[in-house]
């Protein structure tokens, strides 16, 4: 395999250098620079913002453009030398400058000094008509790229067209950022497109159909520092509505298939699709949204990470369908529905190996045999109603989600004390059929510019109401049959179960800024006031049977109950806050926030109950402070940081079943208890976190930090005892010495090279916990510490071909004080390549390489390598065949790997394994009106 392996990294190594090369002869002569200043030519001050475009004379092709600095000056690089080139110049009410210029050959450096910009309106007669479109402007607080300016390819989409602007970056990700910041929203003609997923709009929208793109900061944001950036596309008069969607099928061996289907359409003012798919090749989806992005244009034939999910566990036939709508009454009203059906057919057989530590050193063995079949269908219906206005924001939403599903799992399981020599067998059956209903309703009011009677109070407010009822019943029968080494210990039980739950639960949230006395406003302190109520009813009703041979099923007086449990918690708070701000208009920017938020929490719960031991009520109170402080230093085009400390507190409480559940015997290996004098436990975390976003052009980076550490005093933990047998009997109970420290760090940054994008990615986490315990009555301390570690390179050369490697370690280790230690490992490698050559032809390949440690199990290898072939056919692209081969080594496997506390499992799970596939699809896309224009 080492072989096979090692010709196909050879090939990818020399397909990328054959195309870098020749990429790198094109652009060989693109070594020469020019600078120079712009300035008004009355008043002698320079211009800022300015638009600066070159081009080649003769064919007037776009070589690079900027927007002059907060000097006036600017600075091309890589541009051809010995060549005659157009400077463009263009600012609002200023005539466009022009001048013809080459660098020379020898210097390869050209200062062109000062370009004076004429005022336009004295002599407007005397202005000259360019050709040329400035590629990018600046209208007061809006950059605006006009998209006639780039030339792309007929079929290029809006996707091609970001990839083409300075200071723009389209991440592998999906995430797109405009000079270091993040794109918050993407809308098209101000409003979002099919949900708002940026992928369903720049991946079908043509570039030929769009007249500009507009990014602006959200002058509503809550963060006024660093505030969310928008982008809108600006559609051409003509070209306002639109149809595009996708028709695909395909059949392989193994009788594998794939059907999908899309239809979406938009108006000015409506916006509607319908879509579907059928496929047994592990394609789900859980929404229409995602569906929509998985069939878009430029999604499957030529995006190799849209393929068979090989990690899912089991084999699965999925099929889905579902419709959008959103429709605008006028510019402040608009409507939005969605449907999503699904069905997951799933078919699971798992082999697990579990070794439990106890605390004398003794070990439980147990080996479990598994396999479960899983028929899951859901509807799922969501609408929502938005006004807005100056004045105030109203959002009405009501979901509704209703879901069947059928189960029948089978377990055989096998235990061994390894200190006595004691064993066990359990085999179980457990059939399910359950029913599920959930409403969801919800009303937001967000007053924005209403005063009251003096003019310093401004009554702003949100206000936001929700309810959600969830009910339906489950009917299940489970039969048990246990044998132990010491036959006096079998049991045997056949008992069903018919459960009916209704849970209702009413939440109303409101929050008033700038509340407080007049004396607060004047030391530039603010007081917020917030409250938070919620009420929960929960009502179950359970008749539970046993088998009797005699006379059948006989009702369990114990288990069977009915029982209504109710809270109510309350949490007002009131919070103040200070900033402190120094800057330097167009240099830097800086702020210090000081937060304080006194919270309180009173907490009703009460239990009614059938049964008498089940019966309780009782309040609770927590005092719940919080505060941060935070510093952000924004430099202009150079970097935005944040530096924040916050400090939280929070309260958990106990639930009916870890104070009084009712315990099933006939889940043999597993017997909770639950424990009556239970506390509610306190929990404080101090978190650290820095953001740092670089907005140089050309070279985009991102870095998030968090560094936290955490205690909770009185925390609620788990007590176990076993028998010989390996049977457990478990119970929470109140501990001390709990506390964990973490970090978590993602890098990312982007370097933008002409048509070329490098992109690397690194995230790290961490985690240590010490988490106390019982283990047969002796109080013990497990200490767990888990990593995580990803890096990716990626390569985009000139949206031919894109190269991408990865490389992931987990791990985690168990400590318990005086006992044996527990740890795994796994690790991926990943590499992947796309080239679109020739033309229309789309070659996509990757790898993934697996490996599980543990120190209980042999190390299990694997690789998953995959490859494709898409042709792309008629005028528009429309039409594509392609050939598929997926798990070409046939060796996938789904591995489990994990440990935690005084566990650790291993083991795998069937998955989708080899196939080939033969698909077709074809992409009808319409944009424009098809009316005849008068003459």
């Amino acid at each position: 395999m080492t072989k096979y392996l090692t010709i196909i990294g050879l090939q990818i190594f020399l397909l990328g250098c054959f195309i870098t090369s020749k990429a790198q002869k094109k652009d060989s002569t693109y070594v020469g620079a020019i600078e120079g200043l712009v300035k008004d030519s009355v008043h002698n001050y320079v211009l800022r913002s300015a638009t600066l475009s070159v081009y080649k004379a003769g064919d007037d092709k776009l070589i690079s453009y900027q927007l002059s600095n907060n000097f006036g000056k600017f600075q091309f690089k890589e541009l051809p030398v010995g060549v005659k080139l157009n400077i463009l110049m263009s600012y609002v009410g200023y005539q466009v400058y022009k001048k013809e210029f080459v660098i020379p050959a020898d210097s390869r450096v050209l200062d062109l000094k000062m370009l004076i910009a004429e005022r336009a309106e004295n002599n407007l007669e005397e202005v000259k008509i360019v050709a040329q479109k400035a590629p990018v402007e600046m209208k007061g607080d809006t950059l605006v790229f006009n998209a006639d300016a780039f030339k792309l390819d007929t079929n290029a989409t809006v996707e091609d067209l970001l990839r083409k602007l300075t200071g723009v970056t389209v991440w592998s990700d999906g995430l797109i950022t405009v000079n270091g910041k993040k794109i918050s929203n993407l809308y098209v003609e101000g409003k979002p497109f099919f949900g708002g997923d940026p992928k369903i709009a720049i991946q079908n929208l043509p570039k030929n159909v769009v007249e500009k793109i507009q990014v602006y900061e959200n002058k509503e944001s809550l963060d006024k520092v660093n505030p969310d950036v928008n982008m809108n596309i600006v559609l051409k008069k003509d070209k306002k509505s639109g149809l595009f969607g996708k028709i695909g099928g395909g059949y392989g061996t193994d009788k594998r298939y794939a059907i999908d289907g899309m239809l979406n359409g938009y108006t000015p003012k409506t916006q509607t699709g319908i879509i579907s798919t059928h496929n047994n090749v592990n394609k789900t989806a859980n929404s229409v949204q995602s569906l929509m992005a998985n069939s878009s244009y430029k999604g499957e034939g030529t995006n190799y990470e849209y393929q068979s999910d090989f990690s899912q566990r089991g084999l699965n036939i999925f099929t889905s369908a579902g419709f959008t709508l959103a429709h605008e009454f006028g510019k402040p009203d608009r409507l939005n529905a969605s449907y999503f059906f699904s069905n997951s057919d799933n078919d699971l057989k798992e082999q697990v190996h579990t070794v439990e530590s106890l605390n004398d050193g003794n070990q439980l063995i147990r080996d479990n045999v598994g396999t479960s079949k899983n028929v899951n269908r859901s509807h799922n219906f969501n609408s929502s109603y938005n006004h807005s206005s100056d004045e105030r924001d109203i959002v009405a939403g009501y979901n509704m989600r209703n879901s069947i599903n059928n189960s029948i799992n089978t377990q055989t399981a096998i235990g061994l004390n390894k200190a006595t020599g004691e064993s066990s067998q359990n085999a179980a059956r457990q059939e399910n059929t359950g029913d599920q209903r959930t409403i969801d309703a919800n009303l937001k009011l967000s007053n924005k510019n209403s005063y009251l009677n003096s003019s310093n109070k401004q009554a702003k407010f949100d206000a936001q109401y929700a309810y959600s009822n969830t009910s339906g019943s489950n009917n299940s029968k489970r039969i048990t049959n246990f044998s132990a080494s010491d036959p006096s210990q079998n049991e045997n039980f056949n008992r069903q179960y018919n459960t009916d739950f209704n849970n209702s639960v009413h939440t109303i949230n409101l929050t008033v800024p700038n509340v407080g006395p007049l004396s607060l406003s004047y030391l530039g302190v603010t007081m917020e006031f917030k409250n938070a109520l919620k009420v929960n009813d929960n009502k179950e009703a359970v008749v539970v049977g046993d088998l009797d041979n005699n006379v059948g099923y006989v009702e369990n007086s114990y288990l069977s109950n009915k029982s209504n449990y109710s809270t109510l918690s309350e949490k007002p708070a009131i919070g103040f806050s200070k900033s402190f701000r120094k800057y330097l208009d167009n240099r830097y920017y800086k702020t210090v926030s000081v937060n304080l938020f006194t919270e309180g929490e009173v907490l009703y719960q009460k239990n009614a109950s059938e049964k008498v031991f089940q019966r309780f009520s009782e309040f609770n109170f927590r005092f719940l402070p919080s505060g941060s402080v935070s510093y952000a230093h924004n430099k202009t085009s150079t970097f935005n940081r944040t530096y924040s400390l916050n400090y939280t507190t929070s309260a958990n409480y106990p639930n009916v079943y870890q104070l009084t559940p009712l315990t099933d015997s006939s889940n043999v290996y597993f017997l909770h208890y639950g424990n009556a004098n239970l506390k509610s436990d306190y929990k404080q975390r101090l978190e650290f976190s820095f953001e740092h976003n670089g907005t140089r052009v050309g070279s985009t980076g991102r870095l998030n930090l968090r560094f936290w550490m955490s205690k909770i005093g009185n925390y609620i933990g788990d007590s176990s005892r076993y028998d010989v047998l390996g049977r457990r009997i478990h119970y929470n109970v109140n501990l001390n010495g709990y506390h964990d420290v973490g970090y978590y760090a993602n890098w990312q940054k982007a370097f933008k090279m002409k048509e070329n994008l490098l992109e690397v990615m690194f995230t790290s986490e961490l985690n240590y916990a010490n988490t106390p315990a019982y283990i047969n009555g002796d109080e013990v301390l497990q200490k767990n510490l888990t990593t995580y570690n990803w890096l990716r390179l990626s390569y985009n050369l000139n949206s031919l071909i894109t190269v991408s490697g990865s490389q992931s370690i987990s791990t985690g280790t168990t400590r318990q004080e005086g006992n044996v230690n527990y740890s795994y490992k796994n690790f991926g490698t990943y590499g992947g390549m796309s080239v679109v050559w020739p033309k229309s032809l789309y070659w996509n390949t990757n790898i993934n390489f697996n490996r599980s440690t543990s120190n209980y199990s042999k190390p299990i290898d694997f690789t998953i390598w995959n490859a494709s072939i898409a042709y792309r056919f008629l005028k528009g692209e429309n039409a594509e065949i392609k050939v598929s081969a997926l798990d070409l080594l046939g060796q996938n496997k789904s591995i489990i790997n994990y440990g935690y506390n005084n566990m650790i499992s291993t083991g795998s799970v069937n998955v989708l394994q080899q196939y080939f596939m033969l698909t077709m699809a074809y992409y009808p896309r319409f944009f424009g009106s098809t009316e005849k224009k008068k003459p």
